[in-house]
């Protein structure tokens, strides 16, 4: 049989209990930086583009909530909820669809108008590329030119 007093741990020297501490304390302390640089990283996001972090954070609870299952009465409690929201945001699209038709025609920006500039822009568009093959092609004949000189 082995003797139970030789079993026991002998207790660690004191420098050895210091350096453990230490490194312990240097790891926390890296983690804790670590943590408040993402969060002050985070902050700067959040205040820089708050509106991408809003549809974002909207997403994200419409994905959840989707993904959460319904109980009858949960149905039963929300749908009229829904029903007004439905119909309050159909109407506020509606209203707004119209207000902006009518400051871009007050604008002069009307369908045809929109498509008759868009005709314009490629005409130009295809006028300049044109214009640059030509001049690419007198370019290359003059550079042939002066090497057979």
């Amino acid at each position: 049989m082995t003797d139970p007093a030789s079993t026991t741990r002998k207790p660690a020297p004191k420098s050895t209990v210091a350096k453990t501490r230490a490194a312990a304390n240097k790891a926390l302390d890296r983690t804790l930086d670590g943590a408040r640089d993402a969060a002050d990283r985070t902050v700067k996001a959040i205040d820089s583009n708050p509106i991408p972090v809003l549809v974002g954070g909207l997403a994200i609870g419409a994905l959840a909530g989707a993904l959460l299952p319904r109980n009858k009465r949960e149905a039963e409690l929300l749908a009229p909820v829904g029903q007004r929201i439905r119909a309050t945001t159909s109407g506020a699209v509606s209203a707004a669809k119209d207000v902006g038709i009518n400051e871009l025609g007050a604008l002069g920006l009307s369908k045809s108008a929109l498509n008759d500039q868009a005709g314009k822009l490629v005409g130009n568009i295809l006028k300049a590329l044109a214009t640059a093959g030509t001049a690419a092609v007198a370019a290359s004949k003059d550079a042939s030119a002066k090497k057979a000189v």
